[in-house]
């Protein structure tokens, strides 16, 4: 039986305009540091959000309390797109090609409590069999934690074992235990990966 690992935001949810704006809007708010969306969506695109956050706050005179500020005001910005957020095409599609096949899916992410009402809402919630959240206390991506975890709760062998995701922290996420990976860009990389898919149907051909 495989097992497919989903990351969230911007490979099963088109959830980055909302993260842009709500990044922006803290940043300048808290700090007067005025960015473009595009540019702190390539910017957040390389890692995450808190580690290009704290790269730019690193100045500050406590950047730890200045990264909480940050996320006090993000957090309550980042909610009000909540109702605006779409899947990304033919995800649907495919999460249900995978159920059908008999495989275990799960999401892992970096993503806050909300990931659990948003599940619900975007209507995709029973096609998966566990939803890992860091604000569970589990190590962000590309630590192992959140991976170890499921691997050794259901007994997931890292051959039989996908990671599917957008960014680079999530191929190093699945290489971290010797899972195969998939990459959803349509973008040139300058990092490895097992596959790469522009579209989610791809997906279907190579698990």
């Amino acid at each position: 039986m495989k097992s497919i690992v989903w990351d969230f935001d911007d490979t099963i949810a088109n959830s980055y305009p909302g993260i842009v704006s709500a990044t922006q809007r803290s940043l300048r708010e808290n700090f007067d540091i005025s960015l473009s969306k595009d540019t702190i969506f390539k910017e957040s695109k390389k890692t995450s959000v808190r580690k290009f956050v704290t790269d730019l706050l690193k100045d500050e005179d406590d950047t730890a309390q200045a990264v909480k500020l940050f996320y006090t005001t993000y957090f309550r910005y980042e909610k009000e797109y909540h109702d605006k957020i779409t899947l990304i095409p033919h995800i649907k599609n495919v999460l249900k090609y995978c159920d059908d096949e008999h495989d275990m899916q799960f999401i892992v992410t970096h993503r806050d409590q909300s990931i659990f009402d948003l599940a619900k809402s975007l209507g995709i919630e029973p096609f998966f069999k566990e939803i890992v959240s860091v604000a569970d206390g589990y190590k962000r991506k590309p630590d192992s934690n959140m991976l170890d975890y499921l691997m050794a709760k259901y007994d997931l062998k890292k051959e039989d074992l996908w990671v599917i995701g957008d960014r680079q922290i999530d191929v190093d996420f699945g290489r971290s235990v010797g899972a195969n990976t998939i990459l959803l860009n349509s973008a040139k990389v300058d990092f490895d990966y097992d596959h790469k898919v522009s579209d989610l149907l791809e997906i279907e051909k190579i698990i």
